[in-house]
């Protein structure tokens, strides 16, 4: 996937889509395994009618007529996240806070 400077590219190729699709099929199984309820009702509600809809073809590729749109956004996002950068709290410093900016 190249990098574009507006936002989340798209995939380059059908490998890197299917591979995109299979990160959210990931997502929800460690969502659903991992036994919190709420988590598990929010992906029960948010992408399980989404993945039902999705068939193989008999050669066992995607068939990407049933990936619907919200399905491939997610899977397209999915992807993008993982290419940036962490969140970093260490530099909370700020004008507007002084407490922030004081050294002990």
């Amino acid at each position: 996937m190249k990098k574009s400077k507006y936002g989340m590219p798209p995939p380059s190729n059908r490998k890197e889509f299917e591979h995109n699709v299979y990160l959210v099929v990931e997502d929800f199984n460690r969502k659903v395994n991992s036994g919190d309820e709420g988590l598990i009702q929010n992906v029960a509600w948010a992408t399980l009618p989404h993945l039902k809809k999705v068939r193989k073809l008999p050669n066992g590729r995607v068939d990407l007529l049933t990936i619907n749109e919200m399905l491939r956004n997610q899977a397209n996002m999915m992807k993008w996240m993982e290419s940036m950068p962490a969140p970093s709290f260490n530099e909370a410093k700020s004008d507007n806070n002084p407490e922030l900016n004081e050294t002990n």
